[in-house]
């Protein structure tokens, strides 16, 4: 069913999802700051993911995941969203 998908897409749209829920229970209150979220944190994560391609890290890297970079640059973006969107 899920043959073509790469393993590191399906762990990565895991970690999106769950830091979007885990800042949605610390800090949201609506739907929208839910929806906010899981934008930024996906689109945080992408570029994250990208930047640890380019500099070849092997900290935190599972695969062809880079874990530490997409994780910080998700939950920056999501803190930014947060800040700029009250």
């Amino acid at each position: 069913m899920m043959s073509g998908v790469p393993p590191a897409f399906v762990l990565g749209i895991c970690f999106c999802i769950g830091y979007a829920a885990l800042l949605h229970l610390w800090a949201g209150r609506h739907l929208r700051d839910l929806l906010i979220s899981l934008l930024m944190s996906f689109i945080g994560f992408g570029f994250g993911q990208v930047v640890g391609l380019l500099i070849q890290s092997p900290l935190f890297a599972i695969g062809e995941l880079h874990l530490l970079e997409a994780s910080l640059g998700a939950w920056l973006l999501m803190l930014v969203a947060r800040l700029i969107a009250p």
